[in-house]
């Protein structure tokens, strides 16, 4: 059965921490990425009382470029507290029923944009997404770094932001709804070959590598000047994640993230079709889409330095099957 889906973009940006230098992700793709997400590895949020886990991972090609592809579930319960007897009458049940939904993900390689489609409602999210992948690629290294005594063999630490690249209409239009902006906080983090042309965000980038730290943030309190907070969230394009604590003209109060400044796109998948089948019908969708395509120069000389290893490695998976 045809059913359309809920398409998301973000920017899957990952990086490895070593001799206090950023490596990029396709560094160890194929002794941290890869295996990490094939492992098994289970994310575990006792707050919500849900693990994730992915499944179907591997490396492939779509529209000539090679991507990690893969679904990452959710196992969880849903309570039923009623329900119609036989009788029409509505009774009081303290049921649960186990459920797994799935979103489907491609990671293009060359420029580590990433595309999440959700199968249904409550299917992983981009959020699910970025916690559940840290915490894989985290404890995937801690074990390994565990099992030698070998200093110098130890894998590094990744670092690693998914976030959704903000849609400028979308920007616009939450910002028109406010009333005034108590607080906007940008939050930055190493970047994997993203070039960005704000002055302010590679300043601070700057000073992050002069004062050898891998995290910082600026924050702008009650700014007058909507539009200049407008134009500086649609340069973020996914490379920082910003908060905005805004009060609306009837007085109440909300924080926005990078999530509400994003928009999904439609797209037909049938249920019944194959995995493979399905992802092709995503890689077609998301071709056209200048988000999920947007490359920089630096982004396209670090796939070309890794191009060869990926080759080696598809082959090697050919040659299994």
């Amino acid at each position: 059965m045809i059913e359309k889906k809920n398409l998301y973009i973000a920017n899957f940006n990952c990086t490895f921490s070593k001799n206090k230098k950023n490596e990029p992700l396709l560094s160890y793709f194929e002794t941290i990425v890869l295996p990490a997400f094939k492992q098994g590895i289970i994310y575990k949020n006792t707050r919500a009382g849900n693990e994730f886990l992915f499944e179907d991972v591997e490396l492939s090609i779509k529209n000539g470029v090679f991507v990690l592809v893969g679904l990452i579930v959710k196992r969880t319960h849903l309570e039923i507290k009623s329900r119609y007897n036989d009788k029409g009458e509505l009774m009081a049940t303290n049921d649960k029923v186990p459920s797994d939904p799935f979103s489907y993900f491609i990671i293009n390689l060359q420029n580590h944009r990433m595309a999440l489609v959700k199968n249904q409602k409550g299917s992983p999210t981009v959020s699910d997404f970025d916690k559940s992948a840290s915490h894989v690629l985290s404890r995937y290294v801690s074990e390994y770094n565990n099992s030698i005594s070998n200093n110098e063999n130890k894998l590094p630490k990744p670092i690693l932001n998914v976030v959704t690249v903000p849609n400028t209409g979308k920007i616009e239009e939450e910002l028109e709804k406010i009333e005034k902006i108590e607080s906007a906080v940008l939050r930055f983090y190493p970047l994997n070959g993203d070039i960005s042309t704000n002055e302010l965000f590679n300043e601070l980038r700057e000073m992050l590598d002069e004062v050898d730290s891998k995290t910082g943030s600026t924050q702008f309190n009650n700014p007058q000047n909507h539009r200049k907070i407008t134009e500086i969230l649609k340069d973020t394009k996914g490379t920082v994640r910003p908060t905005l604590k805004v009060i609306y003209g009837n007085g109440s109060k909300r924080t926005l993230r990078e999530n509400d400044f994003s928009e999904s796109t439609k797209i037909d998948l049938d249920d019944a079709a194959p995995f493979h089948d399905n992802m092709n019908e995503i890689s077609g969708k998301v071709i056209n889409q200048s988000q999920y395509n947007e490359t920089s120069e630096e982004n396209n000389s670090i796939y070309q330095r890794y191009f060869s290893k990926l080759e080696q490695i598809f082959k090697r998976k050919l040659e299994e099957k």
